[in-house]
């Protein structure tokens, strides 16, 4: 029975410390079972369960912000919790060769202050093998405590860039549209400062599919101010590309085509791994997308730009369309963030509008 209980313990620390370093080392994602992908499927759906409870956006938001920090530290202490239980079970099943281990209570508390290196000596070892082995748990605890600490400046890094970006994304109203955006950069119908704006978030989408694809746990990381999702802030540019690469009748927008094409990666990646169970997205009224799409269609064609039909140009956005508008709802359903982006700034105090002259005409 002591060797049975031995293995299994076995299997637990090897298959935990397989999934630490898998997750904060190697960040390969296989099928596996793995103990940090189940405790964030039952802390989310515990946590966004709360969520759903609170009508007011605002105070929803709120309470949302710090799951992602927060579930780092707990994230860490089911990683040590499995592995003093699954060293208490080896220390259990070498009963015979330690003094003073005589049930599993002991067993386990000789393993905790063995792994947190804290060593009382009321229990020791005995015999060159179960030191050896005693060792060997001190520095997992060690590793898996540093590994912890040390992935932080990582995460939080790719976090802030994540969220610089968004603070940029402005089309000066209260609310940000595609329609907004591309008036705002297209002013004059000069197509320079959009496609400047497309190789910035190209960029972007470059940085957040590598860090993302490395530590899913930043899908958890949302902005600290309501209304400012990533996910949406990257769907009003990537929906201005596919309008861009549907509507405008010229061979070459490499910077609309670029962006489009990194921002699917980054989404296939989200969809691809298993922290987040996307949703089906909601039916769009048809009707509706064709207003928002006559709308973009008519300013960019009064700027005098070569465009397709209409009705070409709309059934290529219908096909841009669906490789990532349901991702994106899935993904702001599955997250929680509102289908809006707000720079939340302070309007200008001064009219930009002609000032209007106070005397008549000579």
């Amino acid at each position: 029975m002591y060797i049975a209980v031995g293995i299994v313990g076995i299997i637990v620390v090897v298959g935990t410390f397989r999934d630490v370093v898998s997750t904060v080392v190697t960040t390969q994602r296989d099928r596996r079972w793995s103990a940090a992908r189940r405790y964030f499927a039952i802390t989310w759906r515990w946590y966004a369960h709360m969520a759903r409870r609170i009508d007011d956006p605002k105070r929803r938001e709120r309470f949302l912000v710090p799951y992602g920090p927060v579930s780092l530290v707990g994230l860490l202490a089911v990683w040590v919790g499995l592995l003093v239980f699954g060293w208490g079970l080896v220390w259990w099943g070498l009963q015979r060769h330690m003094e003073g281990i005589h049930s599993l209570d002991s067993a386990t508390y000789f393993s905790g202050v063995t792994f947190l290196t804290i060593g009382y000596g009321d229990i020791v070892a005995e015999g060159g093998g179960s030191r050896i082995l005693a060792v060997v748990e001190g520095l997992m605890g060690i590793l898996t405590t540093a590994l912890v600490i040390g992935l932080l400046p990582t995460l939080f890094g790719a976090y802030m860039r994540r969220e610089a970006m968004l603070l940029t994304l402005d089309d000066l109203h209260d609310q940000v549209t595609p329609l907004g955006y591309l008036q705002r950069y297209t002013d004059g119908g000069n197509l320079g400062p959009l496609y400047a704006e497309f190789r910035s978030w190209d960029d972007w989408c470059a940085d957040v599919y590598d860090s993302h694809s490395a530590y899913p746990v930043l899908l958890w990381f949302r902005s600290r101010q309501w209304g400012r999702s990533w996910s949406v802030g990257l769907g009003i540019v990537l929906e201005c590309a596919s309008y861009i690469l549907a509507i405008i009748d010229q061979p070459n927008h490499h910077e609309a085509q670029s962006l489009y094409r990194r921002a699917i990666m980054l989404l296939d990646t989200v969809r691809g791994h298993e922290h987040v169970k996307l949703p089906e997205p909601p039916e769009i009224p048809r009707e509706r997308v064709e207003q928002q799409f006559r709308a973009v269609y008519d300013l960019l064609a009064g700027y005098g730009h070569p465009v397709r039909p209409f009705d070409e140009a709309l059934e290529r956005e219908h096909t841009l369309r669906a490789d990532y508008v349901p991702v994106l709802y899935g993904l702001s359903e599955a997250l929680l963030a509102p289908i809006e982006f707000r720079p939340n700034v302070r309007p200008i105090p001064v009219s930009f509008e002609p000032s209007t002259p106070s005397g008549g005409a000579a």
